[in-house]
This record gives structure tokens, sequence and C-alpha cells, in this order.
């Protein structure tokens, strides 16, 4: 057997920052003697996590190297492990992700739900929006169900089908119950649980907080759709196109919708219908409106406040973003240079009444 050499710390530190996984993979795998090792995935390699190897290297998803827009990168050590639930006549595996940063015996921050769009699995999703830095920065726990091609042969959400946007026995039920048992499980009480999702995922988030408004502190809805929009696939479609209706119930619990204003696969008239479904649900809040540059993009910005300031409703339209995860990592799919969609997220979810 070959005996390893010592690692180029320096080389492969530039190869990360560089994107340049697959050569850091190799170089890696060379001076350890041929042993596998997948920067994708990989657990921390022994005895070096934090000390041998770079902040990221060999960590869950290889996140650790990720930065959110003008936030330092946290080091992903935390446990990513599958776990199965069953509710409401479904049944899913999930990721689970418990922070580092989180101390045994403390209660986490939050309890982030993170639902993936079509075509996506929970790994892919984690990867795109960089949500491992951002839980082990805020000390979330993450869910990350999957949805099965059984279920739906482009694992999209059914956020179209009435018998899974109901109260019970449906995709809609199952997540709020899913949610809960984690919730049970570490202490954390429903206003500090979280649901964020993309496309279908960022619809089904939506219905969550319509159904469910008691179950969430806050949803995020990113290239999503309302709640009602469409009744069955080929509905679905149109709303996709067109826009969906809004006269479906809106999100009772505080909203952020992001959508790209270059988005050609679901209409930004879709997060406009969001927006007016959830202040029919929460009426009386008082508008503001901004423009900012953020990352070389334009972003409209408006924001809903309650009489006591709280900050329901927050809205962003990204120019020049199409159908993808706004500064998403380019190692997960359907993500796109931009603002950071995951630090606004968690922002607005653990901020609700500061000044902005």
């Amino acid at each position: 057997m070959t005996k390893p050499t010592e690692l180029n710390m320096a080389e492969i530190t530039r190869l990360m920052r560089a994107g340049q996984l697959s050569e850091a993979t190799q170089m890696i795998q060379t001076r350890l003697g041929g042993a596998p090792v997948d920067l994708a995935s990989a657990a921390p390699l022994r005895g070096m996590s934090g000390k041998g190897l770079p902040s990221g290297l060999g960590l869950p998803l290889g996140l650790g190297m990720s930065r959110d827009a003008g936030e330092p990168a946290a080091a992903a050590l935390g446990s990513w492990s599958w776990r199965e639930h069953q509710a409401a006549g479904q049944s899913r595996q999930y990721r689970l992700y418990v922070p580092a940063s989180l101390v045994e015996g403390e209660t986490p921050a939050g309890i982030l739900l993170l639902l993936h769009g079509c075509t996506q699995d929970p790994d892919d999703f984690a990867r795109g929006t960089r949500i491992h830095d951002a839980a082990e920065r805020h000390r979330m726990v993450i869910i990350a169900p999957a949805q099965p091609a059984q279920s739906n042969m482009n694992r999209c959400w059914n956020w179209f089908e009435p018998r899974h946007t109901a109260a019970e026995g449906g995709e809609a039920a199952f997540l709020t119950d899913l949610t809960r048992a984690i919730g049970h499980e570490f202490a954390v009480p429903p206003d500090l649980r979280f649901a964020a999702g993309l496309s279908a995922g960022g619809a089904m988030a939506v219905i969550l907080g319509a159904v469910f408004p008691d179950d969430f502190g806050a949803v995020a809805c990113h290239s999503g759709l309302p709640n009602g929009a469409a009744r069955d696939m080929g509905s679905a479609f149109a709303a996709m196109s067109g826009g969906g209706s809004d006269r479906g119930k809106g999100a009772g619990c505080r909203l952020f919708v992001l959508h790209g204003a270059a988005d050609r696969t679901v209409s930004p008239q879709n997060a406009q219908a969001v927006v007016a479904q959830a202040l029919r649900a929460q009426p009386g809040l008082t508008r503001s409106a901004a423009a900012a540059r953020l990352d070389d993009h334009n972003v409209q910005v408006a924001r809903f406040r309650d009489k006591n300031e709280v900050l329901r409703i927050e809205s962003w339209t990204v120019e020049g973003l199409g159908h993808a995860w706004s500064g998403g990592a380019p190692q997960g799919s359907h993500t796109a240079a931009g603002p950071s969609a995951t630090t606004a997220m968690m922002r607005f979810f653990l901020t609700p009444a500061r000044k902005r």
C-alpha cells in the first residue's frame, strides 16, 4: 500500500475557493493513498476537521466553503442523517441537519422545513441553498423531506391537487405533522418553526402557511404560486405560465416572498398573487417600498407591518433572475447569481420586529 504523503493545504484551499471541487478531490485522494473522498457528501475526516483541513473540506455536502452574500462561512460539521416519518396516510424519508453550533441540551433558535423543487432532492437542494452554513450560523435545525418519484414522476410536491392541500390526509398534513414531531423532539415552539421552498416547494410552503398558520411562525416562497392556484395538472401549467388565481385562502402567518422578474417557468404574477391573498388573511397592514442594488441586481422590496411595527410580509422582486434560487451555490441545481435568498429568509424568520 502506498504511504500517504502530506496534504498541500494551500493548493487544496485555492482549488476549492476557485470552485474546482473535482480537482481538489483528486488531489486529496492521491495524497491519502487512493482513499475515496467526496467533497460533495463526505463526512469530516477523523482528526482533521477544523484543524488539518480548510473550512468546508470533507464536510457534509461541501458547504463549509460556501458563503452567503456579506457573511462569513461557517463550518458545516453537524449531523446530516436520513430518517423516515409516517403520518396523514403518507410516508416519506427526510434529511435532518443538527448543527454542530448547537450545544447538547440547548434549544435551537428554530426549525426550518426545507422543501425542494421539482427534479431535486434534499442533498441537491441543501447544496444549492447553502443551508448548512446558515444552520450553523443561526443554530437552526433543518428538516429536508424527499418527494419520491412514486408520488410525482418529477418529484414535485403536489401543490395543485386538492387532496394534498387539505387539513387532513395529504402532503400538507404530512409535512405539518413532521414539523410538529421535530418541534417536540427539540422543544421548539410553533412560532419558531418555519417552512421555505422553491417552485413547487414554495407553493407548498404557502399552503402550509394558509392551512396550518398556527403551526408555523413564518413561511417563505421562492418562485412559487398562491394557495388554490390550480386543481389539476392542466390548470397548474396554466397558472405557472399566466399567473394563478389569488382567490384561495392566504398565509395567516408571517410570509416572505422572492421571485425573479425574468422567470419564464413560473410567472412573477404568482408572487403578486401570493402577497395579495396573504393581505386578505392579515388585514390592516401598512406598506412601505424601497429599491436596492444587491449583488449586481436591482431588487424591488415591499414590506408590510402591523400596528405594532412587526414585519408580517416581505416581498422581493429580483430583476434579471430566472427560475432559480437567488445567490445559490453552483454545486446545486436551479441556482443563479443574485442576492442570497437564504440569508434574506433567515433574517426575516428570526428578526420579525427589526426596523429595516
